[in-house]
């Protein structure tokens, strides 16, 4: 469903306001049951694969980014998972299939590459796009992601026009969120105290640097990708 630039950027900002989507002060956090897929439980990778469509970044934006994810770790290193490394950074476009056994998403993921070769090239042709840094969330409990959002109305119709296309193919359960994440959290139940430092680190980044930092993304750069962890992307188209 085509969503208006007001109203994903209110979606974002609502996102962020929502003590970047961490619990109250006072309580555990509790991390989603889906994390046990990705991660097991003292932290290193699982195998887990898919497929998905992203923005691939440039060496510049990767080190920001990576300079953010070692700020993390330095804060709370005993609740993330292994760290994923700054080379496989990406903004996600869409989502596409995903699962714990690659048999069960074979058949799903060749009809998603039947179809790249129309898909690629209408997402490629789109120009520049930019994109503002709006802030990190705690994204359903799973993960720390720095969240995107385009920086005029025109990026963002360009950008939705992609998603859209995408969703007459595969279509998702929830809005287009331009994302990049930066860790995961290991499976668990954590404290206020466990988590607070992270949430601390968040809140003054969010508060001092979002939408500060802009970004001119080429859609020649757009690729589908194949992972078999979240650590291990390949370039399939």
């Amino acid at each position: 469903m085509w969503e208006n630039y007001l109203a994903y950027r209110d979606r974002i900002q609502s996102l962020i306001e929502q003590r970047a989507c961490f619990p109250p002060e006072n309580e555990q956090l509790v991390t989603a049951d889906g994390l046990k897929n990705k991660f097991c439980a003292d932290g290193s990778f699982h195998d887990f694969y898919g497929d998905t469509i992203v923005f691939r970044l440039s060496e510049d934006t990767k080190q920001f980014l990576g300079e953010i994810q070692t700020s993390l770790y330095e804060q709370a290193a005993g609740i993330l998972s292994e760290k994923l490394p700054v080379k496989s950074f990406h903004i996600t476009l869409h989502d596409l299939s995903s699962s714990v056994f690659q048999q069960d998403i074979r058949t799903e993921m060749k009809t998603h590459q039947d179809r790249m070769p129309e898909i690629m090239p209408f997402l490629r042709n789109k120009g520049t796009v930019c994109l503002k840094a709006k802030g990190m969330v705690s994204m359903v409990s799973s993960s720390i992601v720095m969240l995107f959002e385009p920086a005029s109305a025109e990026d963002h119709d360009t950008i939705q026009e992609m998603y859209e296309y995408i969703e007459k193919i595969c279509p998702l359960p929830y809005p287009l969120t331009l994302h990049s994440t930066l860790a995961y959290y290991k499976p668990g139940i954590y404290a206020p105290k466990q988590w607070g430092k992270l949430y601390q680190l968040i809140d003054v980044f969010n508060r001092k640097y979002a939408g500060k930092r802009k970004f001119v993304m080429d859609t020649h750069m757009m690729e589908y990708q194949v992972f078999t962890s979240m650590k291990d992307y390949i370039t399939a188209y």
